[in-house]
């Protein structure tokens, strides 16, 4: 029962927080954390464990049907770690070799690993806990940090795709594209043309009143800024010219959310708007609005399926860089716990 209701206030908050400020890591770690005890609670009460005298414990059907969600779980991981590798090379083939194009076949193999770091060490303490004393006492903590890893990617992934269904504002004074890399150094890439579609689509979903704010510098290797290239492709879709602003000075993320809410409050200070970016980078790109205090919401373009799994793992890498105070707490706040149940 207390992890049941424990679940339930989780979700409250959950969604009064997603009422009040969606753009925030917090809604996605919520919201597992509460699916997570519902499940466990609701099954505990479907069919509780037996105490029966002093020593022997009757495991309930409800915490053998968690065992199985958790062996369920484990091969998830194992064949998705394939996926991911397969993915890898596939990617690689595609879009050629770099760090980033490596990520799915490095998070596949740790995916494959996963259930073989789990399984082997706990085998050998319990075919000889006397022999392995430390093992039993170090484990518990080892598979708590191991496990960090695929929780806040759970968290990030299932929150991102919850962001993209809650309703976006039609109407909007300005939309802000993010820049991307750009073809042959002056013409949009395929990507940064899924981002402009998508704007031209909320364009004319608020009655074609709002104004691009097209953000994105000249990199070392381009002849034109990522503005500059993004306000020719929108000419050339037919978008008047005095509904397009440039902001062709921002190198990053943040940059592109500070210099463009700038030149918005100048032209309008009770402005409002709709950030458009990949799907993969509307969460991340909403959190950094936020924290420059940029009033808007996100809407995703389209991406080719092949490029998802390395585009979410960057993302998320970036975001566990973002909350690495968390990740350091919630190490230690495991550790601690682990001496306290010496």
């Amino acid at each position: 029962m207390p992890l049941f209701i424990t679940g339930l206030l989780c979700f409250t908050l959950f969604l009064y927080h997603i009422h009040k400020e969606p753009r925030r890591l917090l809604c996605g770690i919520l919201l597992l954390v509460s699916l997570y005890l519902i499940i466990r609670g609701g099954l505990t009460l479907y069919a509780p464990n037996t105490m029966i005298g002093a020593d022997i414990l009757i495991i309930g059907e409800g915490d053998e049907i968690m065992l199985w969600i958790e062996i369920l779980l484990l091969f998830i991981s194992f064949f998705g770690g394939i996926a991911l590798c397969v993915n890898g090379v596939r990617l690689i083939r595609k879009e050629g070799s770099s760090l980033a194009h490596i990520l799915p076949i490095g998070f596949g193999l740790m995916g494959i690993a996963l259930p073989l770091l789990i399984i082997f060490p706990l085998r050998l303490g319990l075919m000889a806990p006397s022999a392995f004393p430390v093992l039993l006492w170090l484990f518990p903590i080892f598979l708590n940090i191991v496990l960090y890893v695929p929780w806040m990617l759970s968290v990030f992934l299932i929150y991102s795709f919850v962001y993209a269904l809650l309703p976006k504002s039609k109407n909007c004074d300005f939309i802000l594209v993010l820049g991307c890399g750009l073809k042959n150094g002056e013409t949009v890439s395929p990507l940064l043309a899924g981002r402009l579609d998508r704007a031209i689509k909320q364009y004319k979903l608020g009655g074609k009143k709002a104004s691009f704010v097209v953000s994105g510098g000249q990199g070392h290797d381009e002849k034109v800024s990522e503005a500059f290239a993004m306000k020719t492709y929108l000419l050339q879709k037919g978008i008047p010219e005095n509904h397009i602003i440039l902001e062709d000075k921002s190198v990053n993320t943040l940059e592109n959310m500070s210099f463009s809410k700038k030149l918005m409050q100048e032209l309008n200070p009770n402005y409002n708007c709709i950030v458009v970016t990949s799907n993969y980078h509307v969460l991340r790109a909403v959190i950094l609005a936020r924290s420059v205090n940029l009033n808007a919401q996100g809407v995703g373009g389209h991406t080719a399926f092949y490029y998802l799994p390395a585009a979410f793992i960057r993302e998320y890498i970036a975001i566990i860089f973002k909350y690495k105070a968390l990740a350091l707490a919630y190490i230690v706040a495991m550790i601690v716990f682990e001496l306290l149940n010496v």
